[in-house]
């Protein structure tokens, strides 16, 4: 596993991360704040919005009640991915490695978050659904990933990410790990556009047009 960026890469995303980092920073205030996060319609839409979000109603409230739980947890008592993981699982009885990634990350922006742009970019990929150990190699996967990160971070390239991503956005207080987050988020390749639709003649109509001379024929 490792992260696959170059420094043409990462000066070509930093001008695109400005939006996702706003919108990051304003959760990120908001939950080092003192609002009850699972009593926060505003708050929930921007979170929803941002990580994308897309579960039912009582999904939703059993996520938020745990992340608001959490970020008022001292660090050494906080629980871990793996944790997390399990007590989602235990709750809304589906494994969510993105989401519970997500809220652990959002608790301590050390961690990385775990999505298919990221896994994409390390060359990983989660279980598969029917392996019996599912739940417990998703949190080896995430360890891998932070070491991953890590790694990174410490060599040239992702000190010249760090610089570089300060010198854009100067008053931006977020961790290196978020940073380098951000950037791979956008190195992600665009999905190629539809090809519009062209719609024919019927042949009647066609025929028509050739009887009013439409078309000439030249000898």
């Amino acid at each position: 596993m490792k992260v696959n960026l170059t420094r043409q890469q990462i000066l070509a995303a930093l001008p695109k991360v400005a939006e996702g980092l706003g919108k990051y920073l304003c959760i990120q205030a908001v939950v080092q704040g003192g609002t009850d996060l699972k009593q926060d319609p505003v708050f929930q839409k921007k979170y929803n919005g941002f990580y994308r979000v897309r579960r039912n109603e009582k999904w939703r409230k059993e996520y938020f009640k745990l992340l608001d739980h959490e970020r008022q947890q001292k660090k050494s008592v906080r629980r871990s991915f793996l944790e997390v993981l399990e007590k989602i699982e235990s709750q809304t009885k589906k494994v969510e490695a993105s989401f519970a990634s997500k809220l652990v990350a959002t608790v301590d922006p050390l961690q990385p978050v775990i999505d298919s742009v990221v896994l994409a970019n390390v060359g990983a990929r989660l279980p598969q659904r029917n392996k019996p150990e599912r739940v417990q190699m998703i949190g080896a996967l995430h360890k891998q990933l932070a070491e991953c990160y890590r790694a990174y971070l410490l060599s040239e390239n992702g000190k010249f990410l760090v610089t570089s991503f300060k010198n854009r956005y100067p008053k931006a207080k977020i961790s290196e790990v978020k940073m380098l987050d951000l950037v791979i988020w956008q190195t992600r390749k665009a999905k190629p556009a539809a090809s519009p639709k062209v719609r024919l003649p019927n042949k009647p109509t066609f025929q028509r047009h050739l009887e009013k001379g439409g078309s000439k024929n030249t000898q």
